[in-house]
């Protein structure tokens, strides 16, 4: 299903969030952060996809920043799992190094499951439009 609020504001929504860009709504900024762990996660899984390559980028502070905006759009459920998420991959790859066990990589698996199962762009798209005035002020209807 296509994602429109989402497709147009993505590029400047990330670019506000990485740019630290005060001078745009601080909507656009935290969505920002919740779209860039949301396209890494979506590609490669929560776990491999967004937590691991933000602890190998050393920007771990981006998924605190991404659960914080998902909390702000109201995804509280979303927002604990990607907090869940990083605990459990510090629990079992401190370092990013470690070889997993065998109960690790199945927990592994079902983190991203239960990403995708409550996490689907449609779901985010629709927590976009409920805060639009406070993202993007120029999209909203008066």
């Amino acid at each position: 299903m296509p994602t429109p609020l989402i497709d147009a504001l993505n590029v400047p929504a990330i670019t506000a969030y990485e740019l630290d860009d005060r001078t745009a709504p601080p909507g656009l900024r935290a969505l920002g952060a919740v779209l860039a762990l949301h396209g890494i996660s979506e590609n490669g899984g929560l776990v491999g996809g967004g937590v691991e390559n933000l602890f190998f980028s050393r920007r771990l502070d981006d998924v605190d920043d991404a659960a914080a905006g998902l909390r702000w759009l109201g995804l509280e459920d979303v927002a604990d799992l990607v907090l869940r998420a990083r605990a459990e991959f510090l629990r079992f790859r401190p370092t990013g190094r470690e070889e997993l066990s065998a109960a690790d990589e199945e927990l592994w698996v079902q983190l991203d499951e239960e990403f995708f199962a409550i996490a689907p762009s449609e779901r985010l798209e629709a927590a976009v439009a409920a805060r639009l005035a406070q993202i993007a002020p120029e999209l909203a209807s008066p």
